[in-house]
């Protein structure tokens, strides 16, 4: 179905691009987008949510090198 091959295309890009920010020395701001989305996913899709806790994991194991006030969203 195409529906779940897109979902799982953008869901592919996100964790590639949290992990990408966190590398670049913003684990901080790229776990809070991670938890958020896991946040959206967690009832509806459990495994895709499972992926993302992964990555929140991978995250919280990096160095912070960027220094960044938090944002209010």
């Amino acid at each position: 179905m195409q529906v779940d091959d897109d979902f799982e295309a953008l869901l592919n890009l996100f964790i590639k691009s949290l992990r990408k920010l966190g590398e670049a020395g913003r684990a901080d701001d790229a776990n809070r987008l991670a938890a958020r989305g896991w946040s959206a996913l967690r009832h509806h899709q459990p495994v895709a949510a499972e992926r993302i806790n992964g990555t929140m994991h991978y995250l919280a194991r990096l160095p912070e090198t960027v220094s960044t006030p938090p944002t209010k969203e």
